[in-house]
């Protein structure tokens, strides 16, 4: 009998956890895009980045470097060792769509994974800047390979702008090119 009641319990306490994960998802997810995404911008050793110090252009690549000094601090930190912003471009002029940033990229010399990231950078309520941003991890390796970076994009009534940067949790080097800024329609919420 207590079984059975634990068991039912058990059960009732899954489902609502599963309806509770659905509805964040759907919250805070990435929708799926309803079309092929199309190009709005493909970035180039020729663009400026907004980030000027640690950036070096090696052929078609930028490569991006930071070094831990090895201070001891007395508080632990959630900040990245390095933060730098490569792009940023005018939020597209549409009122909801599903961003994506694709590029190749390798790793080198870092003890975690490098943080490329999707985001988009808007003023907050009492006059701060936000970020709300969507990342990828390039994990250590030699060669380059592909990654994508989605966001979800909805305009509001402060204009955003659509960064792409990286972030590096310990030293080491970012290899990155052929970056592309992507978007495509949202398939409608059921």
């Amino acid at each position: 009998m207590f079984d059975d009641i634990f068991n039912n319990l058990k059960g009732f306490i899954d489902s609502k956890i599963q309806e509770v994960g659905n509805d964040l998802q759907k919250r805070f997810g990435i929708p799926e895009p309803t079309e092929p995404f199309v190009l709005i911008r493909r970035f180039t050793p020729a663009d400026s980045t907004v980030t000027r110090g640690g950036i070096a252009i090696v052929g078609e690549s930028w490569r991006i470097e930071a070094y831990d000094d090895n201070t001891q601090q007395l508080m632990i930190s959630t900040d990245p060792l390095r933060n730098v912003i490569l792009f940023e471009v005018a939020s597209p002029d549409v009122q909801e769509c599903v961003l994506a940033c694709q590029f190749n990229a390798k790793a080198l010399d870092t003890e975690k994974p490098i943080k490329v990231s999707l985001g988009l950078h808007r003023p907050g309520q009492w006059g701060e800047m936000r970020t709300t941003s969507w990342s990828t991890g390039v994990s250590p390796t030699e060669n380059f390979k592909s990654y994508e970076a989605r966001a979800h994009f909805k305009k509001e009534a402060d204009a955003a702008k659509v960064q792409i940067s990286v972030q590096f949790e310990s030293s080491g080097i970012l290899e990155i090119r052929d970056i592309e800024l992507l978007q495509a329609p949202v398939k409608p919420q059921s």
